[in-house]
C-alpha cells in the first residue's frame, strides 16, 4: 500500500493558519474556527478522492486508516464544540477565551456633597479607580461601566440592576458599583474617574483593577487581589495590600508607608515617615529619598534596615546597589551582587552567593561586618582612614594596599589580614570560598587576585608573589 500524502499537507495548511494567527494576533480566530472548521474536512476529502483516482490508475488499493477515522471523528467534535459555544456567547479575546459573551459599555456619572465626610470608600470588585483631591466640597463620580453578556437585552438589564451609588455612613461615603447584583453568566467592570475634597481619606476593598491616587491630604488605605497602585501627593498614612501587582509607586508621601503582599517592581521616592515592606516583590526595587527608617522583609530570605535613604537603593533579584545611606545598615541576602558607596553608621552585610564591593566615602569610618559565602569582598577606603581590620579568605587570596600595618598571613588554603591603622573602628570581612581586596580608594590594587573559584573547585585562590631579589655578586664572581 502506497504512504498518503494528505496528512502532510493538512499540517502545513494548519501550522500556516496557526504561524498567521501569531503574525496577526488580532485576528478572530475563534469565530473563523467556529464558522469554517468543515472546510478542514472538505479540504482532506478532496485530497483524498485525487490520491484515490492516481492509486486506481495505477492498480494500488487504498482506505482510511482506523487512526484517520479517529482523527475524522474528533475534528467533528471539536468542531461542533467550538461552534456550539460560539452560538452560545463565547468568545476568543485577545486574552484568551472570554466566556461572558460580547463587551457592552454604558457611561456612570453620580454626585453627592461631601460636607461633614472624612473618608470615601470605594466597593467596586472589578475596575479600575482614579481619585483626584480637589477645592470643591462635593464628591462626582464619572466614567464608565463595561459589561459582558450574549445579548444586548442581557447587557441593559444588567446595566439597570448595577447603579454606581454614593451612600453617606455616618462620617463616611461609600461608592459602590453593586456588581454582586448581576447574574452569574454576566461580569461587570467599573472604571472610575473620582474627584474628592483634598481632605478626605480614601479606602477601597477591590478583586481587580489599577488605583491611581493623587493630591489627597488624608489616608489612603488599599485592599486589593490584582492590579498596579500608582500615588502622589498623599498628605497622610498609606497602607497597601496588594496579592498581585506589576508595580507600586508612591512619590510624595508626607505620612508612613505600610507594603505588603506580592507582585514585581516597586518605586518609592520622597517619603517623609517609616517604611515598612513586607512579601515577595520579584522585579526591580527603587527607593529614593526616604527621610525615616526603611525596613524590608522578603519572602526568599532577603532583609534590608537602614536609618534614612537620603540617597537611593536599587534592587533585583541579583543586585543591590545603594548610594548615600544612614545606618545602622542591615542586609541579608541569599544571592546578589552587593555595592554600597557613601553610608554612614554601621554597617552589617551578608550574602550567600554574590560580590561584596564596600566605599565608605566618608570618615570617621563606622563599623563594617561583611560575609560572602561564595564571592570576593572589596574594600575601599579612603587614604587617610583610620581602623582596625580582621579579614579571612577561607578558600582564597588577600590583597592589602595599606602597608606594613596589616599582616598578611596564609595557612593552607586560606590567608588572613589583620591589624590597625590609627586608631578607627573594627572592620571585619569574611568570604568563605572567595579573595578579599582592601585598598585605597581612587587607586588600582597593588596586586591582582583571579577570579573567585567556582563551585566545585578545590584550587585555593592566592595572590602571586613578588619575585626574590638577585643577591650583589662579588668582582671575583663576576670574573669567574
Amino acid at each position: 500500500m502506497r504512504r498518503s500524502f494528505s496528512g502532510p499537507l493538512l499540517l502545513l495548511g494548519i501550522g500556516a493558519f496557526f504561524l498567521w494567527r501569531n503574525l496577526h494576533p488580532e485576528a478572530p480566530v475563534f469565530d473563523l474556527l467556529a464558522q469554517y472548521w468543515p472546510f478542514v474536512l472538505i479540504a482532506w476529502g478532496l485530497l483524498r478522492l485525487i490520491e484515490g483516482l492516481i492509486w486506481y490508475r495505477e492498480g494500488v488499493r487504498g482506505s482510511f486508516s482506523g487512526g484517520e477515522i479517529f482523527l475524522v471523528i474528533l475534528i467533528c467534535m471539536a468542531g461542533s464544540g467550538i461552534w456550539q459555544a460560539r452560538e452560545h456567547g463565547v468568545r476568543f479575546m485577545h486574552s484568551g477565551l472570554d466566556f461572558w459573551g460580547q463587551e457592552y459599555e454604558f457611561p456612570v456619572s453620580a454626585t453627592t456633597s461631601a460636607a461633614g465626610m472624612k473618608r470615601i470608600v470605594f466597593e467596586n470588585p472589578r475596575g479600575n479607580i482614579k481619585v483626584t483631591g480637589g477645592d470643591s466640597k462635593d464628591v462626582t463620580v464619572t466614567g464608565r461601566k463595561l459589561i459582558n453578556a450574549y445579548k444586548r437585552e442581557d447587557a441593559d438589564r444588567a446595566n439597570g440592576a448595577t447603579p454606581v451609588e454614593i451612600v453617606p455612613q455616618g462620617d463616611r461615603l461609600v461608592v459602590r458599583t453593586n456588581q454582586d447584583r448581576a447574574m452569574s453568566n454576566q461580569r461587570v467592570a467599573d472604571d472610575l474617574e473620582v474627584t474628592v475634597p483634598r481632605g478626605l481619606a480614601v479606602e477601597s476593598r477591590g478583586a481587580a483593577g489599577d488605583y491611581e491616587i493623587g493630591d489627597v491630604e488624608g489616608d489612603v488605605e488599599i485592599n486589593s487581589s490584582h492590579g498596579d497602585v500608582r500615588l502622589s501627593k498623599v498628605g497622610g498614612n498609606v497602607r497597601l495590600d496588594v496579592s498581585h501587582s506589576d508595580l507600586i509607586r508612591a512619590v510624595d508621601v508626607k505620612g508612613r508607608l505600610d507594603l505588603q503582599g506580592r507582585g514585581s517592581d516597586v518605586e518609592l521616592e520622597n517619603v517623609a515617615g517609616q517604611v515598612t515592606i513586607n512579601g515577595s516583590f520579584s522585579g526591580t526595587l527603587g527607593f529614593k529619598n526616604l527621610a525615616k527608617p526603611l525596613h524590608f522583609e522578603g519572602t526568599h530570605g532577603t532583609e534590608l534596615s537602614a536609618q534614612a535613604v537620603p540617597g537611593q537603593i536599587n534592587m533585583d533579584l541579583g543586585e543591590f546597589s545603594a548610594n548615600g545611606i544612614v545606618g545602622p545598615i542591615r542586609l541579608v541576602s541569599r544571592a546578589r551582587d552587593i555595592k554600597l558607596e557613601q553610608f554612614t553608621q554601621s554597617v552589617e552585610l551578608d550574602t550567600e552567593r554574590g560580590d561584596i564591593e564596600i566605599t565608605p566615602g566618608k570618615l570617621p569610618l563606622a563599623p563594617i561586618q561583611s560575609r560572602s559565602g561564595s564571592g570576593k569582598i572589596e574594600l575601599l577606603l579612603p587614604e587617610k582612614a583610620s581602623f582596625r581590620l580582621e579579614a579571612t579568605a577561607e578558600r582564597g587570596g588577600a590583597v592589602n594596599d595599606f602597608g606594613p600595618q596589616i599582616k598578611e598571613r596564609s595557612e593552607g588554603r586560606s590567608a588572613t589580614l589583620a591589624g590597625v591603622v590609627g586608631d578607627g573602628p573594627l572592620i571585619k570581612l569574611t568570604a568563605n570560598r572567595g579573595s578579599i581586596s582592601v585598598r585605597k580608594e581612587g587607586t588600582q590594587p597593588s596586586e591582582v587576585l583571579p577570579d573567585t573559584p567556582k563551585d566545585g573547585d578545590s584550587r585555593a585562590v592566592r595572590p602571586p608573589k613578588a619575585p626574590k631579589a638577585p643577591k650583589d655578586l662579588s668582582d671575583s664572581e663576576i670574573k669567574m
